[in-house]
């Protein structure tokens, strides 16, 4: 028999690329297995590699490695743009406004779509910088594994930044369920009588003490946060949750305590067709002698969830005690009645904030000593909100805790202008004030039990005094001092 002839199409040079001249070529048969299989590591595996991830970090870099000038344009340009406007608009902006305005519906929304098309543009450039034409079509296998981890670690950012949108979007679902609806009875939110950019901004936060076994809703926490956008100066107003003869604002007044209001109106809707948040912000708006312009209402375990999500916060307690009564309220990790806290600096986390925000059984406290607490607790987390790092750093628990912790009717498209006042307030800039003796009474009504009585006309003054004129300073009475941080500061409380 004679042997096959061999035929030149059987050979390749030694270094795999096609057969253009038997000149100084080395020759080798390639068998019908190695043909089948490819090798480890082809040739052109390290550059191919190397252009493919060139291109995942630059789409079109990887293109201009290969040589090919106009796709790297038609890659590259679109990329360096959206490149130069990310970087214009982070260092034109703090990251706490720059997070308030990206998690806003409509930009996050826009937000999401750019993100897969970014995703999409990304991937489409690195396939197409490994598998240029200038290599041999087959790479080996140590390529094919490199270029699926440039891809993963493509896709991966990609992923988490969609997860954290979705994560923002049912989060703001929850939050600003109120934002122009705020409740039942309350009429879609105008523009009319609304502040403008340059206005006092007035917001009854409210904490809602709502547990099982509970009878009733009653806002045991109630504090008026007021924002001057002109002097970038936040004052806040606690109110006793057991004041009574409140008026309503229409004429009328309510006998009972304040902090039983907005369960009573919502509970006979013919007499309060407001509805419950409505009827109490006008009612603190009258007592105070000031519009309430929008509500956030918080809930206590949301607010333990909030505190834990930001890795608790920092206070310097004046004065330290012993509340043998405390319980808990059902969220006492020891299950152990009674709860201390020692003088100093203290962290605290969800639980212990929560206890250190509503002891009021301990010798020498109140209830005006714990609204001054709780006022620390809200400088405090808005000191550990605004650091760096706490916001970014913490967004998926951040998000979800305050989908479970908080609604408003405040509308989204102030909350870019919100973060700006939080940044450029100095460390001097938050006025805190308790509605404590001589502008309220205390009072045994065999009604209603111990009580306070307010003098209105002494409130008035009072609150025109911390809640200035846009760009004046705020004057707290009578001796409460500016405070920044978790520092705890001389506050009303007798």
């Amino acid at each position: 028999m004679h042997a096959r002839r061999v035929r030149r199409s059987d050979y390749v040079r030694a270094d795999r690329r096609p057969l253009r001249s038997t000149t100084g070529a080395t020759w080798r048969r390639v068998s019908a297995y190695a043909s089948e299989r490819p090798a480890a590591l082809a040739p052109d595996d390290v550059r191919r590699t190397f252009a493919a991830a060139a291109s995942a970090l630059v789409p079109g870099l990887g293109q201009l490695i290969n040589g090919r000038l106009l796709l790297a344009r038609w890659f590259g340009v679109p990329a360096l743009v959206l490149l130069a406007s990310a970087w214009l608009l982070i260092a034109a902006n703090s990251p706490t406004r720059l997070f308030a305005s990206l998690i806003a519906p409509t930009t996050m929304s826009l937000a999401l779509a750019l993100n897969v098309v970014v995703f999409g543009w990304r991937l489409v450039s690195v396939v197409h910088a490994f598998f240029d034409g200038r290599y041999e079509a087959r790479p080996g296998r140590f390529g094919v594994m490199g270029l699926g981890l440039i891809l993963l670690a493509v896709a991966v950012p990609h992923g988490v930044a969609n997860a954290w949108g979705n994560d923002a979007q049912a989060a703001f679902r929850s939050v600003f369920a109120g934002s122009g609806d705020a409740g039942p009875g309350r009429a879609v939110a105008s523009t009319e009588g609304q502040p403008g950019p340059k206005d006092r901004l007035n917001i009854l936060l409210v904490g809602v003490d709502s547990f099982p076994g509970r009878s009733e809703v009653l806002t045991d926490t109630m504090m008026v946060v007021s924002l001057d956008p002109v002097g970038s100066t936040v004052s806040i107003i606690s109110l006793p949750r057991d004041i009574v003869g409140v008026p309503l604002g229409n004429g009328d007044t309510f006998g009972p305590k304040l902090n039983s209001l907005m369960s009573y109106a919502d509970r006979h809707p013919g007499d309060f067709p407001a509805g419950g948040m409505r009827t109490l912000e006008d009612a603190v708006g009258a007592m105070l002698g000031i519009p309430i312009h929008y509500y956030a209402r918080i809930d206590f375990v949301g607010f333990v969830e909030l505190i834990d999500s930001v890795g608790g916060v920092d206070i310097n307690v004046a004065r330290g005690f012993y509340d043998p009564k405390y319980d808990g309220i059902g969220l006492n990790p020891d299950k152990v009645r009674g709860w201390r806290v020692t003088a100093g600096p203290n962290h605290f986390n969800g639980y212990e904030a929560l206890a250190y925000a509503r002891s009021r059984y301990a010798v020498g406290e109140s209830d005006f000593t714990r609204a001054a607490r709780q006022q620390e607790i809200i400088v405090a987390l808005e000191t550990k909100l605004t650091s760096a790092g706490s916001l970014l750093g913490n967004v998926p628990s951040l998000l979800t805790a305050f989908g479970d912790l908080l609604t408003t009717d405040l509308p989204t498209s102030r909350l870019p202008d919100l973060a700006a006042i939080a940044d450029e307030m100095g460390s001097r800039s938050i006025y805190r004030m308790v509605l404590g003796h001589p502008l309220v009474k205390p009072s045994n009504d065999p009604k209603y039990g111990s009580a306070q009585v307010p003098d209105l006309t002494a409130i008035r003054a009072a609150v025109l005094a911390i809640l200035p004129a846009p760009g004046e300073v705020p004057t707290a009475w009578p001796t409460t001092a500016p405070a920044k941080g978790g520092a705890s500061t001389p506050s009303s409380a007798p």
